[in-house]
């Protein structure tokens, strides 16, 4: 029964993971398994065999909830793309909206160095619109949300290694969306095609679509594995050591985005859309907002019950 309920959750995961604006991390904080999943990777070398056991159950949960989420969002961004892509940016708006009381500084902070924060979320947000501009720019028809690798070359592999590392880093904090920074670069809508693509099993016929398919999943497997088994321990120290900066950068980040979501995606919402999507597209992101912050409620209302619990173990009742 544990068994199946840990590959539910991985399922819940794998959905947030796609969903631009949303954090694979935040659900599986919500769901309870994140603590869990960290320590079964730091400890990975230690006690291979149950961690290793914990971890597949999770993740085959995961991998199907990408694969139901990529069918699900490639139906919507076909039907309702404008209010689709409202719904994300209301996702990324409530997250701010949670994530704005972190940010103030304490007395000491405001004495030494305050100049920094306002400079690093400067930087972080000019760099977030620049790579949105320049995707524009470099893709003068604006994102296709029908994209696809036709023939995957080395650099473009290298490329979604790299983004895949980065990706999979932002899930370890929770409230950061991976899939965000591949729909900035511009590479979201392959990617979500790609792995849409394996669900038609006529494909599977085809030599030429298996080949690209690999050379797709390889840098996104790699990415990933390297991210979490080499780089998630430094990051986290970093995160630990430099707290606030980090905060900052990460709020420059999200807010930026806000923007870049529309920027990317410019073409597709100008083109042919009515008053009444327009309306639906506020309703969406209206939704958004609402959707971030109950899930950082649920998340909250999470953290309180296991610090009660653990408060409960360290001073048991006589």
């Amino acid at each position: 029964m544990k068994s199946i309920l840990l590959f539910l959750k991985g399922i819940l995961i794998g959905i947030g993971n796609m969903i631009a604006g949303i954090s694979g991390g935040t659900v599986a904080f919500i769901l309870g398994v994140y603590e869990k999943m960290v320590d079964a990777f730091a400890s990975l070398t230690k006690k291979f065999w149950p961690n290793f056991l914990y971890l597949l159950k999770v993740g085959l949960g995961i991998i199907v909830g990408i694969f139901l989420a990529s069918k699900l969002l490639k139906f919507l961004f076909a039907v309702i793309f404008i209010e689709t892509i409202s719904l994300f940016a209301g996702v990324i708006i409530g997250g701010i909206i949670n994530d704005v009381p972190d940010l103030k500084l304490l007395k000491e902070e405001k004495e030494h160095h305050k100049e920094k924060y306002p400079i690093v979320f400067g930087v972080a947000f000019l760099v977030v619109i620049g790579l949105a501009v320049l995707n524009l720019v470099v893709n003068d028809q604006g994102a296709d949300i029908n994209a696809t690798f036709e023939v995957l070359k080395f650099k473009d592999m290298v490329i979604l290694f790299f983004l895949t590392m980065l990706g999979t880093l932002a899930m370890i904090f929770p409230g950061i969306s991976g899939s965000l920074i591949f729909m900035i670069v511009g590479l979201y809508y392959p990617v979500l095609n790609g792995i849409s693509a394996l669900i038609h099993f006529e494909n599977y016929k085809d030599s030429a679509f298996l080949v690209n398919e690999l050379k797709l999943f390889i840098p996104l497997i790699l990415g990933a594995a390297v991210s979490l088994v080499f780089l998630s321990k430094p990051i986290k120290w970093l995160f630990h050591k430099y707290h606030k900066v980090c905060l900052y950068m990460i709020m420059g980040f999200v807010c930026a985005s806000v923007a870049a979501v529309f920027i990317v995606n410019v073409h597709e919402i100008v083109n042919a859309y009515t008053w009444w999507h327009v309306l639906l597209a506020v309703l969406f992101l209206a939704f958004g907002i609402f959707l971030s912050m109950f899930l950082k409620w649920l998340s909250n209302r999470k953290k309180k019950e296991e610090e009660i619990e653990t408060k409960e173990n360290t001073n048991p009742v006589e």
